[in-house]
């Protein structure tokens, strides 16, 4: 149960976490436009790219494990065609995180489709077979938290982005973006990384800890190394 009580905070509540650090101690993350991009980076890099290829990698190499963790019998195919369902969603939730066009809405309603489904699923089974192992219920939490704050996120910010002061198409969103960009890039490899040793050496709670602190460590490092961190000149509000 705590590896999936640990996935879940991971790839789902930590995103939120750290975009309510930036929020709070960024002073250059001022404007509506800013304070709804930076969530929607965290949670198309770290939650829905580090969670798919997370999920890929499980599916297709640890197939029997997760099968047992879920309730189901192991040996199927149909684990291998998961896994290759994960790996597209992570590969879109890489591309989604530094493009701000229409690619955004086709990954949303990829993960809405897939995680919403999973969830029915998953449903459908506890109510027939009682089955309630963790792989059956608490992953529907994943399933279900991106989401829900990705689609209303990105609403609000396809609205604030038509607003006649909007700053999205100028230069200085786009330098502000950047070091968010990378920290977010950073933050997926070493929160990911930290998770598969702990699941190989069985210490999921304790060395995802250790990857949450360096994930935060790494976040705080590159946004105060920023030059549009240090010098703020560009318009913030």
């Amino acid at each position: 149960m705590s590896t999936f009580v640990v996935r879940v905070f991971l790839f789902s509540i930590l995103p939120l976490l750290l975009s309510a650090g930036v929020i709070l101690f960024d002073r250059t993350t001022s404007s509506r436009e800013r304070r709804l991009e930076v969530p929607l980076i965290m949670l198309f890099a770290l939650g829905v790219a580090g969670s798919g290829i997370g999920a890929f990698i499980s599916h297709l190499f640890f197939a029997d494990f997760v099968a047992a963790s879920i309730g189901w019998s192991t040996g199927s195919p149909f684990q291998r065609e998961m896994a290759f369902a994960n790996l597209a969603l992570g590969l879109l939730g890489i591309v989604a995180a530094g493009r701000r066009d229409g690619f955004r809405e086709a990954t949303v309603i990829a993960v809405t489709v897939l995680g919403v489904g999973a969830s029915i699923v998953h449903v459908m089974d506890i109510v027939a077979t009682g089955n309630l192992a963790p792989g059956n219920t608490i992953q529907n939490a994943a399933n279900l938290i991106k989401p829900a704050f990705l689609i209303p996120l990105l609403v609000a910010s396809r609205r604030a982005e038509h607003s006649s002061s909007s700053e999205v198409q100028t230069p200085q969103f786009d330098l502000w973006r950047a070091p968010l960009l990378q920290s977010s890039a950073a933050i997926t490899a070493i929160v990911a990384t930290a998770f598969g040793i702990g699941f190989a050496f069985d210490q999921p709670l304790l060395v995802s800890a250790l990857g949450a602190i360096g994930a935060c460590a790494a976040l705080a490092i590159i946004l105060a190394r920023s030059p549009t961190r240090r010098h703020p000149l560009e318009r913030s509000n």
